[in-house]
Parts: structure tokens; C-alpha cells; sequence
């Protein structure tokens, strides 16, 4: 009797050991399930999985699109989500402590489509296959230009995206120092700047 009493304690302390060793390591993962509007999703699935160990565990957010899972073991999973009306969404989680993790979702509308509709001789794209920006003369009077001399430096400078001016005010472009070739009424024009 003595001792399976002895092996019963053994036993006993045994178990409070592994389950606070457990206790001590298992993490959360808690968050809120919303809409492309923020507004709050309820009765969603959420799953979490790791497929390497089957671990999986699923839930239904609340009245207010919370959901939380307690006690997960450190690994890698995977957190999915889905609910009526919506796209699944998927996201990686890394529990590596028992530091709490939120882990809010935005889902995104299921076959959310756009339609577009062409009218006849509307120009919709350009034919040019080279990267421009148009100006006209009424723009350029509109821009604070620092000097005449300097002028077209100024306005490409501050009308192409890209395109920034050195300390001798000379717009760099991609390419050779001061080397541009830019368009005038359709005319190429390149040219050494050089004060």
C-alpha cells in the first residue's frame, strides 16, 4: 500500500510538473474579424493549423468580430478565416512565447468585380510606347520659375516624376550627366546642358 501511495504522488508531481511546464510556454492569439469598411464581421471561421504536427483548432467570432485561442503550443501556424459573402483570407502566425498576439483580419468581398465601360472615339490610352509628360505653354507660366536662363531645367524638374536637379539646377533624368533628349512639338532635341 505504501508504495502505491509512493507511485501515485510520483505520478501526481509528475503531471504538475509537465502541465506547468505547458502552462508556462502556450500562447494566444486573439483579434477582430472586419469588413473592407472596418466594419465588424460576426460568425466568422477562424481556423488555426499547422498541417507538419495537425494541430488545428476552430472558432466563430462573437457578437463583436472577436475571436481568441488559448493555450497554443510554440510553433508555426496558419490562420484562415472565412465567413459569408467574403473572400477566404490566410495569414502566418509564429507563437514563440506567451506574450499575448493580436491578430486582426480585414476579409475582402467574395467576387468582388469592376466594370468598365468604353464609349466609341474616346481616346482612352495613348499610342506613344515611351514614358512622357506633357506640357503646355499655359503650364509653364504657371510654374515658379527661379531664373530665364534656367528656365526648361525648372519646369521638367518639377513637372517629371523622376527627374531631379543637381546643384548647377540641370535636371537628371536616368542617363549621362546634364545628357537629355526631350521632345519639343514632336521634335527630338538632345543636348549637352552646360552653363
Amino acid at each position: 500500500m505504501r508504495n502505491l501511495y509512493r507511485s501515485l504522488t510520483i505520478i501526481i508531481f509528475l503531471s504538475i510538473g509537465v502541465f506547468a511546464q505547458s502552462l508556462g510556454t502556450a500562447g494566444s492569439i486573439s483579434g477582430v474579424v472586419t469588413d473592407p469598411n472596418g466594419a465588424i464581421v460576426s460568425g466568422a471561421s477562424v481556423t488555426l493549423s499547422n498541417a507538419l504536427t495537425g494541430y488545428t483548432r476552430t472558432v466563430t467570432t462573437a457578437v463583436d468580430g472577436s475571436y481568441r485561442f488559448n493555450d497554443i503550443p510554440p510553433n508555426n501556424y496558419t490562420l484562415r478565416i472565412s465567413a459569408t459573402s467574403f473572400g477566404i483570407a490566410t495569414q502566418a502566425v509564429n507563437v514563440r512565447s506567451t506574450v499575448p498576439m493580436n491578430m486582426p483580419v480585414a476579409l475582402t468581398l467574395a467576387n468582388a468585380t469592376a466594370t468598365v465601360d468604353i464609349q466609341e472615339n474616346e481616346t482612352i490610352v495613348e499610342n506613344v510606347p515611351t514614358t512622357h509628360v506633357d506640357v503646355d505653354a499655359s503650364e509653364l507660366r504657371r510654374l515658379p520659375l527661379s531664373s530665364p536662363g534656367n528656365g526648361l531645367s525648372d519646369a521638367v524638374t518639377m513637372k517629371s516624376p523622376g527627374v531631379v536637379a543637381d546643384s548647377n539646377g540641370f535636371f537628371h533624368p536616368l542617363g549621362d550627366h546634364a545628357q537629355t533628349q526631350f521632345t519639343i512639338d514632336n521634335q527630338p532635341i538632345t543636348d549637352q546642358q552646360s552653363k
